[in-house]
């Protein structure tokens, strides 16, 4: 098992960084990943392996997918999936499990692909995931061919950073501000942005109101994507302390 610090490499970090901006919730497909992209992905998929995660690339029917939520509409043309398992087992799983999914979404986006979250609307009772003991399927990344390239620039509804940032902005190291930046372009379930972000001295700090695994291990890996200077992760070991920080 890796370290967060250590699970992408200098080259694998400035290919997210320059994905971030481009990724967008695909949710119309025209066809799966081509042999070679499925290869790579399945590459990268196995070397995601935060303790207690795990990353499977799977065929999938089109009726995996049920209908509308929030007036999203309804995942089409999608014939392949990541599914993210955690073991509840391991503590932190479902945030690593957070961080290893959006790092795969990531991939996806750099090579051309589509990709898009799903955790509610898919049926459950189709999917033929191969779960270990202990081990749950908390979503799947719906991946293929996007039936029409993303528009650019990425129009995204956003807080501003001095809603989610703490202190004066002005004074933070500009490394930081950007990492800011990075965990601000991060999706989250409903799109609600929970995180609230601070520095203070040499520490990072990225608190969730609602301590939602899944979306802080997302912000988790726009951040470390975004992180040059030697650091160091840590969890809470309760809700009086935020949800994580490094220290840089």
């Amino acid at each position: 098992m890796q370290s967060l610090e250590r699970l992408f490499s200098p080259s694998q970090k400035e290919r997210m960084l320059a994905a971030i901006p481009q990724r967008v919730s695909c949710r119309a497909f025209s066809a799966v990943p081509s042999p070679a992209d499925w290869a790579a992905l399945a590459y990268a998929a196995s070397r995601y392996t935060l303790p207690g995660t795990r990353l499977m690339l799977m065929n999938c029917p089109e009726e995996l997918f049920t209908g509308t939520l929030l007036n999203m509409g309804r995942i089409t043309g999608c014939r392949a999936i990541a599914v993210v398992a955690a073991s509840s087992a391991v503590e932190n799983s479902r945030v690593y499990a957070g961080i290893a999914g959006e790092a795969l979404t990531l991939e996806a986006v750099s090579m051309g692909l589509g990709a898009c979250w799903i955790s509610g609307t898919y049926r459950k009772k189709l999917l033929r995931a191969p779960l270990a003991e202990n081990e749950a399927a908390l979503a799947v990344i719906a991946l293929g061919v996007p039936e029409q390239p993303p528009v650019l620039p990425v129009q995204r509804r956003r807080k501003s950073l001095e809603k989610l940032c703490r202190g004066d902005l002005s004074l933070w190291p500009a490394e930081l501000r950007q990492v800011a930046e990075c965990v601000r372009e991060a999706p989250s379930a409903m799109n609600l942005q929970p995180w609230t972000l601070s520095f203070t001295a040499s520490r990072f700090e990225i608190d969730s109101g609602d301590r939602s695994a899944l979306d802080l291990g997302i912000a988790l890996c726009h951040a470390e994507a975004a992180l040059r200077t030697p650091h160091r992760w840590h969890f809470a070991q309760s809700r009086r302390e935020p949800a994580a920080w490094a220290e840089v």
